[in-house]
């Protein structure tokens, strides 16, 4: 017995090779690695160090000016640029402000990533990548997937916040009894929580994935796509979860080469870029002074760090491109009802498992009608010409006769033709 998921892989070597490399077009990568950008989202930190300062009412000074055109005495121990002296801003504003921006920009950045995943799927599916044009197709699937996902991750706050209830009430009590056990007790049940629903999430994820091309090619809403997915997972699980698995695999190894190709590319770039601005900084110190110095390096350290990003960027676009294929082939052999449009048909007709697919069996009876047509139509056209040997050779009776079983012969031929349509 074959499992989809694995014959999956050698169709999603051969459909990353001839949508990457033949032929081989730059613009191309570049748009993939526009879209796996958006898809695979950025890594960022909003924390930060601050100052603890805060202002208390002996920094304002006793001599307020009486009128105008009188300065008060500013007190020496403020740190910054006077910011104790802006009474109509409060810190919570400023403070609430930055965390609206932030919320803001996530929100955007995040509806911009749910649209790239149907503009993905698309690209792949045609082998042509039209940016512009995908994404107005896929705006309102992306909301609806931008809405899902922001639901999905409120219910898991909520199932992480309420797992740790119980242990409230013991880091807020002042007893003695509070010990290490209880920490380390504690420490485990947070990770298992942690893990628990880090695989659920793996397993929820995982079916909208496997539903977003059934909600593109079978033109229906993701709710719908998934509980299709889902019916289908009920008949046929087993090869699901030889799908994980496989998946499991796919990932760490392409992980671990990312690792090492990644690693070893970093090496060399930041050795070579090192090289170059130690020439520069020696280049700058003879005629410059120590601060100008770094003014003027500064902008060569931030293109080397955007080229060694680009550079991992363009580098991913294999990798992400085979494990999405991997998904869509998979998909297309395990649930033939998609009706997945690929650019490249499957020689010969894939398995179809549980739910046959409608359009390939009709496809077939079409074949087998023209076949018989096809030999019917030699047949009659080869008595044609016999007929007309003979009554060129025969006598008038012959003739006669021959025309005769001709014409029958005609006949059925047109009664084989009239029943083959």
């Amino acid at each position: 017995m074959s499992w989809y998921a694995i014959d999956a892989v050698d169709r999603a070597f051969s459909r990353t090779r001839k949508a990457l490399f033949e032929p081989f077009n730059f613009w191309k990568w570049v748009k993939f690695a526009i879209i796996i950008f958006f898809i695979g989202g950025m890594g960022s930190n909003y924390g930060g160090s601050g100052t603890n300062y805060q202002p208390g009412p002996n920094d304002y000074g006793t001599d307020f000016p009486a009128g105008p055109g009188e300065m008060p005495d500013f007190p020496s121990d403020i740190s910054g640029l006077g910011s104790g002296y802006i009474d109509s801003v409060s810190a919570m504003a400023i403070i609430g402000a930055i965390i609206a921006f932030f919320i803001l920009f996530i929100l955007i950045f995040s509806y911009i990533s749910s649209v790239m995943e149907f503009v993905f799927i698309e690209a792949l599916v045609r082998n042509e990548v039209h940016l512009r044009a995908y994404f107005k197709k896929f705006m309102g699937k992306g909301f609806n997937l931008l809405l899902i996902r922001l639901a999905l991750g409120l219910v898991f706050l909520i199932l992480f916040a309420l797992s740790l209830l119980p242990f409230i009430p013991l880091f807020l009590s002042e007893s003695s009894d509070f010990a290490v056990p209880a920490l380390i007790g504690g420490m485990f049940w947070f990770f298992g929580v942690v893990l628990l629903l880090a695989l659920l999430g793996a397993v929820i994820g995982s079916f909208i994935s496997l539903a977003l091309p059934v909600s593109i090619y079978r033109e229906t809403g993701i709710l719908s796509a998934i509980r299709i997915v889902f019916r289908n997972f009920k008949k046929s699980w087993q090869e699901v979860l030889v799908y994980w698995f496989i998946r499991l695999l796919i990932g760490i190894g392409v992980g671990l080469l990312i690792l090492i190709l990644f690693g070893m590319l970093i090496l060399g770039l930041a050795s070579v870029f090192l090289i170059i601005d130690i020439i520069l900084y020696f280049l700058f110190s003879t005629f410059l002074s120590e601060s100008f110095i770094w003014i003027l390096l500064l902008p060569f350290i931030l293109v080397e760090i955007l080229f060694i990003f680009a550079i991992l960027l363009l580098l991913s676009v294999p990798f992400a491109v085979f494990l999405k294929y991997h998904l869509l082939s998979f998909l297309e052999v395990w649930f033939a009802d998609a009706n997945i449009p690929f650019f490249d048909k499957l020689s010969a007709a894939p398995e179809t498992g549980f739910e046959t697919g409608p359009g390939t069996e009709l496809r077939g009876s079409e074949q087998n009608l023209l076949g018989q047509n096809e030999s019917g139509q030699n047949v009659s056209g080869q008595g044609v010409s016999e007929q007309s040997v003979s009554g060129q050779d025969a006598p008038e009776s012959v003739r006669s006769g021959s025309d005769g079983s001709g014409g029958s012969a005609s006949g059925d031929s047109k009664s084989t033709n009239n029943h083959d349509f």
